[in-house]
């Protein structure tokens, strides 16, 4: 089966658009709470430590977008190799940004 007529199902189609979507959160919440000191406090007091807070939202980020973009009729017609193309572009954004951001802050 070639690419242009594979199809993904709904849950891993949503999912997979979560995940890339849930990397680039990840990345803007982490220089943002850097930069902006009084939302570190704040995600400190929430979770005990602002790492575990960040996770914490990461991981309600990427179920609910999950789930709600898995009942989207919208994320089954992308193609399994845009999908692929996107995960692995977010995540690489997201970590060069992040490592730019530790190399300058």
């Amino acid at each position: 089966m070639n690419s242009e007529n594979a199809k993904l199902n709904g849950a891993t189609a949503g999912f997979g658009v979560a995940a890339a979507v849930t990397a680039l959160f990840n990345a803007v919440l982490a220089c943002v709470k850097d930069a902006y000191h009084p939302l570190l406090i704040l995600m400190n007091g929430i979770a005990g430590h602002n790492w575990t807070t960040q996770g914490l939202a990461d991981v309600i980020l990427f179920v609910v977008l999950g789930l709600a973009l898995s009942h989207s009729r919208a994320v089954e017609r992308i193609r399994p190799d845009r999908l692929i193309l996107f995960l692995v572009a977010a995540v690489a954004f997201a970590g060069v940004g992040l490592f730019a951001w530790y190399l300058v802050f």
